[in-house]
């Protein structure tokens, strides 16, 4: 590594005259050595002279490089693709505040076969390992794979359980039962049979659902002439079921083509970036990002992306964009390197792609429209309730119990209005005894603070559902944390009940101020809050009737003779409610693993005394 570095008073001419004419990656950094800003290019001094020309630039960017840029270092590379590279690692280490980012780094459900065991399952990952397995994917929507999984299984009844439980079973479950599953387990399909219908399943996840349905009928007519019309009835279901689900699906295109489209819209500071996934000519989804250019030069937001973007995705064979740039011929060398074969990278043209490119502009259109009423919704919480912050990460609490039994708390998370469901938490209240709200609310909130001074991830505004005393109950837990923690706001959401046509709708209290806001029902913060607190509710409800649920199956099955607490636990998982297990009849106690004929026995009896 060549580092060229800049004078602390600056960029000047003489400077710029030094640095090399080479591909490498630049690091613009601030006279306290903070990472401004990470690019590449096949010319460095030609592409950083371009920021301090002369010429009247007057891009925000541009002028902030200009004016606080005091330090430059450079990274010589052989080739533009090695410069690639090195800049896409530099930005995942350095986050620089001017780069192009996505804030969502999740990576796309794959489906794992393990083709070389004698019975695989259909197993959802999200990181492909370097393994003898098969893996279908990417698959953008985890929604739509998991209802195609579902159909399948339908069509299809492969086994299901973990491995691990496959192997230690002895006796068939339920799902073989109700024929959901075929019961390899315990015999119930041989090795060949069961190989024959997952390779069906494969050819229907690779998208060759029309050469299944072909094979599917000439076994239909076949079995009809055999005269075996339940099997032939059977088949003629399953084509069915397949025709409905491919006429689910847009086609796209004619030939059988996989490739991603993606698509840019500017706004004000922020870009829009939408892509399609086509695969195999039709339609399989779609992804959005948005992210501030600050400026930047488009061709430049548009390479970052497609770096960060398949760094650790599946790669099509083509990737379609409104233009190229210089750069595009590395960045194609790089997909195609990375993928293991020859990747295309060009622009939308005409025809298909052209037509696809415009339906993902308009969808990046409104996705920035939907942004923009975002932000608006929030400026307008802010001025309300006299915020501090802008509210874009809310947590609302609640407490569910039953006259102090089965107390628990939730927390439920909404990020830029939408809830998100992976930061949601439940709290089992440990400390309180008895109906005491304030107190649950005390210790719920408590926990909350000081697993935030541990992991630093904090909430703009905290929603207490309630009044004035849960309020005060929680704001003082903030209180006594506040020399650790930044500023955070607080409100509780209470109904008003005056039935006065000034009041009428929500109050809203704020910490240190008597009087409660009042909010008309139909206003838009009223519906936001309401929306949260609502899903708060929902999700208290149901942590707490699941408690209570497994509190009176405990102490109803408790005095069951022979009963340890670990079968307690594997009859609880396997009935789910006491009404089932009650009504479970002695095969199907038998069906429950660990539970053998003595102990079966045992559990029917105490709840038929008549069959003693």
């Amino acid at each position: 590594m060549t580092e060229f570095v800049a004078s602390q008073n600056g960029i000047t001419d003489r400077f710029l005259d030094t640095i090399p004419s080479q591909p490498g990656v630049y690091i613009m950094k601030d006279s306290e050595g903070a990472v401004l800003y990470v690019g590449k290019s096949r010319n460095l001094r030609s592409r950083v002279r371009q920021y301090f020309r002369k010429s009247g630039d007057t891009r925000y960017s541009i002028k902030f490089i200009q004016r606080y840029v005091k330090n430059i270092e450079f990274c010589l590379t052989e080739t533009e693709k090695e410069a690639l590279i090195l800049e896409n690692n530099l930005i995942k280490k350095m986050t620089p505040r001017y780069n192009v980012r996505l804030r969502d780094d999740k990576t796309f459900l794959h489906i794992r076969i393990n083709i070389n065991e004698d019975f695989p399952a259909l197993q959802l990952i999200r990181r492909p390992r370097n393994d003898k397995a098969l893996y279908l994917g990417p698959y953008s929507s985890s929604r739509q794979i998991k209802e195609a999984i579902r159909h399948l299984q339908m069509l299809y009844p492969l086994r299901m359980c973990k491995d691990n439980v496959f192997r230690t079973r002895t006796r068939p479950c339920l799902n073989c039962q109700i024929r959901k599953c075929l019961g390899p387990c315990c015999g119930g399909v041989s090795r060949e049979d069961y190989h024959a219908m997952l390779d069906e399943v494969i050819m229907i996840l690779r998208g060759q659902k029309s050469t299944i349905i072909e094979k599917l009928k000439k076994d239909m007519e076949a079995a009809s002439e055999a005269m075996e019309y339940e099997k032939a009835a059977h088949l003629r279901d399953k084509v069915l079921a397949l025709e409905q689900s491919l006429e689910r699906q847009d086609i796209v295109s004619n030939k059988w083509v996989n490739k991603d489209i993606i698509a840019m819209v500017y706004h004000d500071r922020s870009v829009s970036i939408h892509v399609l996934t086509v695969r195999n000519g039709r339609l399989e989804g779609s992804d959005n990002f948005i992210v501030p250019h600050h400026d930047l030069p488009e061709q430049d937001i548009q390479d970052s992306f497609i770096e960060q973007f398949y760094s650790d995705r599946h790669v099509p064979d083509t990737v379609v964009v409104e233009s190229c740039g210089e750069d595009t011929d590395v960045l194609q060398d790089w997909l195609s390197e990375k993928a293991g074969r020859k990747i295309q990278v060009c622009a939308a043209g005409r025809g298909d792609n052209l037509r696809l490119l415009k339906m993902a502009q308009k969808s990046a259109s409104q996705n920035l429209l939907v942004k923009k009423n975002t932000e608006n919704d929030l400026s307008l919480l802010k001025k309300t309730f006299h915020l501090i912050n802008i509210p874009r990460t809310m947590e609302c609490y609640d407490i569910s119990n039953f006259q102090g039994d089965a107390a628990v708390g939730a927390q439920v998370v909404f990020v830029d209005c939408k809830p998100a469901k992976k930061l949601y938490r439940r709290y089992s209240i440990k400390t309180v005894e008895g109906q005491n709200d304030f107190a649950m609310m005390a210790e719920v909130m408590s926990r909350r603070l000081c697993r935030a001074v541990e992991d630093r991830q904090f909430p703009d505004l905290c929603i207490i559902d309630g009044g004035k005393g849960q309020l005060a109950a929680a704001y003082a837990c903030y209180t006594e944390r506040k020399d650790k923690l930044p500023h955070i706001d607080f409100i509780a959401l209470a109904k008003d009940r005056d039935g006065t046509e000034e009041s009428a709708g929500e109050k809203v209290f704020l910490p240190n101020r008597r009087n409660p806001i009042y909010l008309k029902p139909n206003s838009e913060p009223a519906k936001l809050l309401d929306r949260i607190r609502d899903e708060t509710h929902r999700f208290a409800i149901t942590y707490h009737r699941k408690k209570m649920k497994k509190k009176r199956l405990t102490s109803e099955i408790t005095g069951i003779p022979g009963l340890g607490k670990e079968r307690e636990k594997l009859l609880r998982m396997y009935f789910g409610s006491l009404k089932s297990l009650k009504s479970a009849t002695l095969e199907q106690l038998l069906l429950v693993n660990g539970i053998g004929p003595k102990l079966a026995r045992s559990i029917y009896e105490y709840y038929h005394p008549e069959a003693r």
